[in-house]
C-alpha cells in the first residue's frame, strides 16, 4: 500500500511529466527537416533538469546576504532582473553549453540550436514545476505548463539566438549580438516575474506580465522561422506537413487538465474539480488558442531572413485572411494558417488549375501550371507567383495566387482554392511587393488546384 505522501507525490510527478511531454513533442514536430534522435533529446532534457541546482545555490547565497523580494518597488524590480532573471538564465545557459558540447556532432542545422536549448530550458522548468506542484498542489498544473514552461523556453532561446545569430545568419555584430540576446532574455524574464509578484498597478499588473509573455512567444516563433528557412535540408514539401501542429498542444494541455482535475477530485470533491476545470478553461482558453496557433504558424521562404520584431502574436487585418471576427473586428494570428501553408507542397511542381465556375469561364480550365515563388505583401498577406501554360504550351503567362482562407476553401473537400490575380507592372511588384496591399492586385477568378 502506498503512503498518503507517496500518493500525494504521484500528481506532481505525472503533472510535470505531462507538461514536459507537451513541449518535447512540439519540438520533435517543429524540427521537421532533420528530426533529432530521442536519445539526444533525453540527454538535453537531463542536463536541463540538473541546472536548477546551480540556481538554488545562488539563491541561497543571496538569501544569506539578505537579498530577496521584500515588497518594496525598487528592490523587487532590481531583484527580479538581477536576481531571478540573471540567475536562472545564466544557469540554463551553462546547461545549454554542456548539452551543445555533448551533442555537437548532432547539431547540423540552425534550428538544432533552438531545439536543444529549448529542451534544456524545459528540463529546468519541469523540475521547477515539480517543486511548485509539491509545495502548492497540482491545481496549478495547466497554468505552469502553458505559461511558465514556455517563458523558460522563450528566454533561453533568445539567449542562444543572440549568441549564434552572426554565425548562422551573418546578421548583426558577432560581439554585440550575444550581449543583446542575453540582456533581452534576462530583462524579459525579470519583468515577467516582477509584474507577477509586485502588483503596483493593482490587478492590471498581471496583464503586463501577459504582454511580456505574448511578445516573447512571437519573438520565439520568428527565431524558429528564420532557423528553418536557413536549414541546409530545406524542403517545402516536408515543411508543409506541419500545418496542424497546434493539435499536439491542445491534446497535451487537456491531458494536463485531466491530471489537475483528478488531483482536485481526489483531495476535495467532484464539484470543486469541475469548478477548477471550467475556471482554467475560461481563464486560459483564449491564451491557449493564441499560443497553440502562433506556435504552429511560420513564414516559410527559402533563405529568407525576417527581422525579429516586438509584436503581439495577434493583429487586426482587413485582407480577407482573418482567423476570427468579433463584433466586426477581424483578427488574425501571425504566420501562415493551414490554408495558406498547404500550397508549399506544390512549390516548384507542375499541376493543373480549374476554374471554380467552369460553366461561366473556360479560360483557366485544365491548364498546366507551376508555382515559382512565394511573396509576403503588406501585412504579411501570402501570395504565390504562378506560371500558367497556354494551350499550345509555347507561352507561359505569369499570375499571382492568394490562398482562400475563409468561406469555401476546398473544392469537393480536397482540392485547395485560391484567387488568381495579376499586377500590371511585374517590375514594380518585384521591387515593392512588401509595401503593396493585396487589394492593389487585380482579381481574375477563383481557381482550384488538382
Amino acid at each position: 500500500m502506498l503512503s498518503p505522501y507517496q500518493i500525494y507525490l504521484i500528481f506532481p510527478i505525472i503533472g510535470a511529466i505531462c507538461g514536459g511531454m507537451l513541449w518535447i513533442l512540439y519540438f520533435k514536430r517543429i524540427d521537421v527537416l532533420d528530426r533529432e534522435k530521442t536519445l539526444d533529446i533525453i540527454i538535453a532534457f537531463i542536463v536541463g533538469f540538473l541546472t536548477p541546482t546551480l540556481a538554488l545555490w545562488l539563491y541561497f547565497g543571496l538569501e544569506i546576504l539578505g537579498i530577496n523580494f521584500n515588497g518594496e518597488l525598487v528592490n523587487d524590480f532590481l531583484y527580479s532582473i538581477l536576481g531571478v532573471g540573471l540567475i536562472e538564465e545564466l544557469s540554463k545557459l551553462l546547461g545549454v553549453f554542456i548539452a551543445f558540447k555533448i551533442l555537437k556532432k548532432r547539431i547540423n542545422e540552425p534550428i538544432d540550436y533552438l531545439v536543444f536549448a529549448g529542451i534544456v530550458a524545459l528540463g529546468f522548468s519541469v523540475r521547477e514545476n515539480f517543486i511548485y506542484f509539491n509545495n502548492y498542489g497540482s491545481q496549478i498544473a495547466t497554468g505552469r505548463t502553458l505559461i511558465s514552461c514556455l517563458v523558460h523556453i522563450i528566454n533561453t532561446s533568445i539567449c542562444v539566438y543572440g549568441i549564434y545569430r552572426f554565425q548562422l545568419f551573418n546578421k548583426g555584430n558577432k560581439y554585440i549580438n550575444p550581449f543583446v540576446g542575453i540582456s533581452t532574455a534576462v530583462i524579459s524574464h525579470g519583468l515577467f516575474d516582477f509584474f507577477l509578484v509586485q502588483p503596483f498597478l493593482g490587478d492590471i499588473t498581471s496583464f503586463l506580465a501577459m504582454g511580456v509573455y505574448l511578445v516573447g512567444i512571437n519573438f520565439w516563433i520568428q527565431m524558429i522561422n528564420n532557423a528553418i528557412n536557413f536549414s541546409p535540408f530545406f524542403n517545402y514539401e516536408k515543411i508543409a506537413s506541419t500545418t496542424k501542429l497546434y493539435k499536439t498542444i491542445f491534446i497535451w494541455y487537456f491531458i494536463v487538465l485531466i491530471v489537475e482535475f483528478s488531483y482536485v477530485l481526489y483531495y476535495k470533491d467532484l464539484n470543486l474539480a469541475l469548478k477548477d476545470a471550467f475556471k482554467n478553461i475560461f481563464n486560459e482558453g483564449v491564451l491557449l488558442v493564441v499560443v497553440a496557433l502562433r506556435a504552429s504558424r511560420l513564414k516559410i521562404n527559402k533563405r529568407k531572413y525576417f527581422p525579429v520584431k516586438i509584436q503581439l502574436p495577434i493583429y487586426y487585418t482587413t485582407n480577407d485572411d482573418e482567423d476570427f471576427s468579433f463584433l466586426g473586428i477581424t483578427l488574425k494570428i501571425r504566420g501562415e494558417n493551414e490554408h495558406e501553408f498547404q500550397f508549399l507542397k506544390y512549390m516548384g511542381r507542375e499541376f493543373k488549375i480549374y476554374s471554380t465556375n467552369a460553366n461561366k469561364n473556360e479560360q483557366n480550365n485544365n491548364k498546366r501550371a507551376r508555382l515559382l515563388k512565394k511573396y509576403f505583401l503588406k501585412n504579411d498577406v501570402v501570395t504565390y507567383l504562378i506560371e500558367v501554360y497556354t494551350e499550345d504550351n509555347l507561352k507561359k503567362n505569369i499570375y499571382l495566387l492568394k490562398p482562400k482562407t475563409r468561406g469555401m476553401t476546398h473544392y469537393k473537400h480536397k482540392h485547395p482554392i485560391a484567387t488568381l490575380m495579376y499586377y500590371d507592372d511585374p517590375t514594380v511588384f518585384q521591387k515593392e511587393h512588401q509595401s503593396l496591399s493585396y487589394k492593389e492586385l487585380r482579381k481574375i477568378e477563383d481557381i482550384y488546384i488538382k
